[in-house]
C-alpha cells in the first residue's frame, strides 16, 4: 500500500511517563493503517486474541442501526513505520498512512466493527507513541486486568429503564421481584438484582434457571399470576423440607430445583390432583433428605450431579400398583 502523509487535530495528555494523543479519524483511513499482533499468528511478538468475526458483525449492525453510539476509544501504538509527529501549534497529529503504521492494543473488535459497518464513521482513538514492545505488552496487560465490565445482573436489572427487555425478560424480572418482596416467599431478601453476592440468588442465575421454564412446561402457557403462585409453592415445598436452608440460595443447587421443576409439578397433579405446597412436599421430601455435599469436602456439587441425583430419587420413588394395570 502506498504511504501518504495525512493529519488530524489531536489533544495531547501526559500521565506518568506516558504521552498519548486523542483525535477521531475516519474509518476508511484507520483501518488500512492498523495491524494486530496475534499469538497464533506470532508467537513470540503477538499477544492479543484472534479476531471474532461474529462480535465484529454484531458491532457492525449496531453501529449502522443509527440510534447507538460507541464513545469509547480505540488505544493504538505508533510504529516507526507511521512516523508519528505531534505539532503543537496547529494541535494536530500526523502520520504515515500504511498496514502497520498503529499497533491495536485495545478495541481490536469495535476497529473491525467500524470497518465493517455500511455507515463510514469517524473513529475515536488514543494513540501512544515511542513505545517498546515490552511496553506494548505490559499496557495490553495492564488494560485487560485493570478494565472490568458491567456485571451482567447490572446489564439485566437495567434493561427495563432502557426499554430493551425482551417480553421473557419482564416475565423473569416480575417473578425476581415479586419474590424478593413477597414476605410469603422462601427467597424474600435473598435475591440479588444488580450483582452477585454470596448466599444469595443472581439475577443472571434466576434468568438462568427458571428462564428454562417459560419456554415449554406448566409455566409456560400459564398466566402470570398463576405462574408467580405455582413457583412460590413450589420453593415453599423444598424450602420447608430441607433441613439446611442455605441450600436453596446456592446457585447449583437453586438450578437444580428448577431442572426437576416439570417432573415433580406432573408427579402432584397425578396423585394429589393440584399443586399446593402441601402437595408438591409430599413430593420433594425424599428429595430433601438427601446428601448434595461432594464426597468428602464440604463443597456442594455440581448442578448436573445435583439434578440427575433428584431425577433418580424421583423414578425410584414411582410405584405401580395393582389397581394401575
Amino acid at each position: 500500500m502506498k504511504k501518504t502523509r495525512i493529519s488530524y487535530p489531536a489533544l495531547l495528555l501526559s500521565q506518568n511517563k506516558h504521552r498519548f494523543y486523542f483525535a477521531t479519524i475516519p474509518v476508511d483511513n484507520l483501518f488500512p493503517s492498523c495491524f494486530v499482533a496475534r499469538r497464533d499468528e506470532d508467537p513470540l511478538a503477538g499477544f492479543q486474541r484472534a479476531l471474532n468475526e461474529s462480535r465484529a458483525e454484531d458491532i457492525a449492525r449496531y453501529l449502522a442501526a443509527g440510534t447507538g453510539s460507541i464513545p469509547s476509544n480505540i488505544v493504538l501504538s505508533a510504529q516507526a513505520e507511521a512516523e508519528f509527529r505531534y505539532d503543537r501549534k496547529t494541535k494536530s497529529i500526523s502520520f504515515n498512512s500504511g498496514n502497520r503504521a498503529f499497533l491495536v492494543l485495545d478495541g481490536q473488535h469495535r476497529l473491525w466493527g467500524y470497518q465493517k459497518c455500511s455507515v463510514r464513521h469517524r473513529v475515536p482513538v488514543a494513540v501512544y507513541e515511542g513505545l517498546s514492545r515490552s511496553e506494548e505488552a505490559k499496557l495490553f496487560i495492564d488494560i485487560n486486568t485493570t478494565q472490568r465490565g458491567v456485571p451482567a445482573a447490572l446489564l439485566l436489572d437495567i434493561k427495563h429503564l432502557a426499554q430493551l427487555e425482551s417480553t421473557k425478560e419482564t416475565t423473569l424480572r416480575e417473578l425476581f421481584d415479586r419474590l424478593n418482596e413477597d414476605a410469603l416467599s422462601p427467597l424474600v431478601g435473598k435475591l440479588s438484582a444488580a450483582q452477585s453476592v454470596s448466599g444469595k440468588i443472581s439475577r443472571v442465575t434466576f434468568n438462568r434457571a427458571v428462564g428454562r421454564l417459560l419456554t415449554n412446561g406448566a409455566l409456560r402457557d400459564t398466566d402470570q399470576e398463576h405462574r408467580y403462585h405455582l413457583l412460590r409453592n413450589y420453593l415453599n415445598a423444598f424450602d420447608t423440607e430441607l433441613r439446611d436452608k442455605t441450600l436453596l440460595t446456592r446457585s447449583a443447587f437453586f438450578e437444580a430445583v428448577c431442572e426437576v421443576f416439570d417432573i415433580v409439578v406432573q408427579r402432584a397433579i397425578a396423585q394429589k390432583k393440584n399443586v399446593k405446597q402441601d402437595s408438591i412436599q409430599s413430593i420433594v421430601s425424599p428429595l430433601a433428605k438427601l446428601n448434595y455435599l461432594g464426597s468428602g469436602t464440604r463443597a456442594l456439587l455440581d448442578k448436573t450431579s445435583i439434578a440427575s441425583t433428584m431425577q433418580s430419587t424421583l423414578s425410584a420413588t414411582t410405584t405401580i400398583s395393582k389397581d394401575m394395570l
